[in-house]
Formats: structure tokens, C-alpha cells, sequence
């Protein structure tokens, strides 16, 4: 009974989409009086071409190709840096190089940025500290010369503007953390729950746990996942995956 509503119900979407888009009237008539073959030439001339120009649909394909072929998205980056070398076509490719691990290559394309008018860009340079510190991270020793250098970008950047968000306090946390003789816990813990942010708390649950306390640990992944049951929709996003990595830690 509920399949062979299914036609009505199609047929009911397209014309309403028709009427809210205002397309021309005769594709009401058509969807009406010709159903299926009047709905399918709908799809085609009207639905299909604007999905193609989607600009959502263009992002989300780019980052389907980021995820599964960074070497191909790398590959269109290059190509675009060499049709038009601009300061936004740099940084999208040292972006690419980050997410692909390849530091050495994304470190001194993002020094190149920081010439002239954009000697100082903010987010250029903490864009330049993320690189430096993963990069030192691969590193054996510990205080890196690269880790250093991301932390003196950072002191510099915090003393022009204080850092507001939680991705940059997260990160400066991490990078002074990685330098002290021993693990902020404090600031940590502070950071999780002033912003119960995900990131955070995965982050906290590493530190605490790497320090032996375990118990606080699952404090606070008991304290994410009330959070995943509350907010069902959330669950779905990337918050579930920063659960399921600090669930391993403890």
C-alpha cells in the first residue's frame, strides 16, 4: 500500500519544487497529465542542471576527492597554482599537502605567502604553526626545532589578538603542552569543560590518560557520550568519531 503511494508522493514534490522555484507553468501540466514522463524531462532539464552548478554539491565532491584521492586533489591544486599563482591558491594546496602529511612540501609554500601585504596574515601563519608542528611531531626529539618555531608564531599571533576560538586554543594549548617539562592536565580538563568541544575532549582524555589518570579519562568520555544521547543529531557528525578514538585511550 505505502509503495504504491510512492509515484503520488514524487509527482506532489515536483510540482511543489516547480511552484517555489517559479519554473514555467507548463511543467505543473506536464507532471500532472503526462506523470512519468513529464517527471522524468523535469528531472532532466530542470533539476539536473542546477544541481550540476550546485556550489554545495561542487564542495562536497572536492571533499569526497580530498578524503579518498588526496594525491589527485593535490594533482588539481598544483595545476590551478600554475595557471594563477595567487596567495589563495598557495595556501589551498599547502592545506592539501597538510592533510596528506607532506609538511616538507606545505611548510615553505605557506613562508612563500607571508611577502608584502600578507607578511602578517593571521591565518596564514597559524596555518604555518599547524604545519611546523606536525611536522615536528615526526620528529624524535622531543621540543623540536619546528615545534618551537610554532609556538613562537603562536606567542606572537596571542599577543596582537588573544586567541577566542576553541580551535586555536585547543592547538596553542598543544603546542605549549608539547614544550613543558610536564603535560598541562589543568588546562586540559579547563578547556573541555569550558567548550565541550569534541576535539577537546578527545585531547583531554589523551592527556589524562597518557598521566595515569584513567578514572578522570572516563570522566569525561562518560560526559561526551551523554552529550551524543542528548544531542541525537550530533551523534552523526564528527563528534561521534572523536568519541570513538578517546574510548580507545581508556
Amino acid at each position: 500500500m505505502i509503495f504504491a503511494l510512492v509515484p503520488y508522493i514524487l509527482q506532489l514534490a515536483l510540482i511543489i519544487h516547480c511552484i517555489k522555484t517559479n519554473k514555467p507553468f507548463y511543467w505543473i501540466y506536464l507532471i500532472i497529465f503526462i506523470p512519468y514522463v513529464g517527471g522524468v524531462a523535469y528531472l532532466i532539464v530542470e533539476l539536473l542542471p542546477a544541481l550540476l552548478n550546485s556550489r554545495q554539491l561542487r564542495q562536497t565532491g572536492q571533499s569526497i576527492v580530498h578524503t579518498f584521492n588526496p594525491s589527485l586533489a593535490i594533482k588539481k591544486l598544483q595545476e590551478q597554482l600554475e595557471n594563477q599563482d595567487t596567495v589563495s591558491n598557495r595556501t589551498a594546496l599547502a592545506q592539501a599537502y597538510i592533510e596528506a602529511q607532506q609538511y616538507d612540501k606545505a611548510v615553505p609554500l605557506l613562508q612563500s605567502c607571508l611577502t608584502g601585504p600578507f607578511a602578517d596574515d593571521r591565518p596564514t601563519l597559524f596555518l604555518l604553526a599547524r604545519a611546523l608542528f606536525a611536522d615536528g611531531q615526526n620528529t624524535a626529539a622531543q621540543g623540536s626545532s619546528g615545534v618551537r618555531t610554532a609556538a613562537e608564531i603562536l606567542q606572537k599571533l596571542q599577543q596582537k589578538q588573544a586567541f577566542l576560538s576553541t580551535d586555536e586554543k585547543l592547538f596553542d594549548l598543544r603546542v605549549r603542552s608539547s614544550l613543558a617539562e610536564k603535560p598541562l592536565l589543568g588546562e586540559f580538563v579547563s578547556l573541555w569543560n569550558e567548550s565541550k568541544n569534541f576535539e577537546a575532549g578527545f585531547y583531554c582524555v589523551q592527556v589524562l590518560a597518557q598521566n595515569g589518570e584513567t578514572e578522570q579519562a572516563r570522566t569525561v568520555t562518560d560526559e561526551m557520550r551523554k552529550i551524543l544521547k542528548t544531542y541525537k543529531n550530533f551523534s552523526r557528525s564528527i563528534g561521534a568519531e572523536w568519541l570513538r578514538k578517546a574510548q580507545t585511550l581508556v
